[in-house]
């Protein structure tokens, strides 16, 4: 309701269902910092627009190390040089634990390494090597059960309109059968399809990377049933997917888990808790091909990963083949107490 008066009494934005987003965000860390640390999260966005780094990398860097310069001000570090190691980890440990992770860390470095050529570099580098040692941590993918598969197909298959919509159908469909991101999904236009060859082409909103895959005939039919019967379909609007109560406007990526997450829950599927966001259609083809033996790299080009080590987590999931790698403990002795 705030944000609805608030539209309106601001920005004469009228009550819809859009949600309305310039209101009551907190403030951007480096909107706060004092001059002499501005100028370190500046330096580092000089250097790093002139590499090839994404927008959204370089964003996601400098807001981290903007948080974290923000933080040693708190503690009365007004200067580079009054940034103490016990400031430093007080950032990344409460007492108790870690609060912070490896990647924030990276980001942070990212940010700081980037002085190098400044007059910020000494007292930069020596922050550095300061920054604590984190492990990588890495929780094994959730992926969809055979049952929960069976289910989610029946219901795309089904002509009840009025339980699902053809929109929500034709995303899930995709993402279920060529495991793409749901950004990529988000930013898919009509004209990446293309229906002579059956393949979708289009270039990875997270890795900058061309990716082509097959059009299969149970994605392409979803994708026409909702292009003809429920799309509005004018020259204005180039993206597949377009927003159910503003037809001008493009999907948002968080739109797209949020399709996904209400799908799932029609289905009564992960009602007790897990994941339900659309990353599960993901590690499901990942897996499935996996157990169905495909060759890591062919699954790395399917996911549009740059990096082999990307597929490692799906490999973790892999029941069938970690099976096959056990060990028998008949040669070994083992008291009563131990097995039940």
């Amino acid at each position: 309701m705030t944000r609805a008066i608030q539209g309106y009494d601001e920005f004469g934005h009228y009550p819809n269902k859009i949600l309305f987003r310039p209101t009551l965000y907190r403030k951007c860390g480096y909107t706060q910092l004092n001059d002499n640390f501005k100028t370190v999260v500046d330096n580092y966005k000089l250097a790093a627009s002139k590499t090839e780094k994404r927008p959204t990398t370089i964003h996601a860097e400098a807001v981290n190390c903007s948080s974290f310069l923000f933080a040693m001000q708190k503690r009365g570090a007004n200067e580079l040089s009054e940034i103490t190691e016990t400031h430093i980890l007080s950032f990344f440990y409460d007492g108790k634990g870690l609060i912070r992770s490896r990647s924030y860390r990276d980001n942070i470095k990212a940010v700081l390494k980037a002085n190098k050529g400044f007059e910020s570099w000494e007292e930069c580098n020596r922050i550095i090597g300061s920054l604590p040692e984190i492990k990588a941590r890495r929780k094994n993918f959730q992926f969809l059960e055979d049952t929960e598969i069976a289910k989610i197909k029946s219901c795309l298959t089904d002509d009840d309109s009025e339980k699902i919509t053809l929109r929500d159908k034709a995303i899930i469909s995709v993402a279920m059968y060529t495991g793409m991101r749901g950004s990529d999904i988000a930013s898919m236009c009509v004209s990446d399809i293309d229906w002579r060859r059956d393949q979708i082409t289009l270039t990875q909103s997270k890795t900058g990377a061309p990716l082509t895959l097959p059009l299969r005939a149970v994605v392409g039919n979803a994708i026409f049933d909702y292009i003809k019967h429920e799309r509005i379909n004018n020259g204005t609007i180039s993206n597949l997917f377009v927003n159910a109560h503003c037809p001008d406007k493009m999907l948002e990526i968080r739109s797209v888990g949020c399709i996904a997450t209400r799908f799932l829950a029609k289905l009564d599927i992960r009602a007790n808790g897990g994941e339900r966001g659309i990353r599960l259609f993901r590690h499901y083809i990942a897996s499935k091909l996996l157990e169905n033996g495909a060759q890591v790299r062919v699954i790395s080009d399917i996911l549009g990963h740059l990096s082999p080590e990307s597929i490692n987590p799906y490999i973790d999931a892999d029941l069938k083949h970690l099976r096959e790698c056990s060990l028998s403990i008949e040669m070994f002795p083992l008291g009563r107490e131990v097995l039940p």
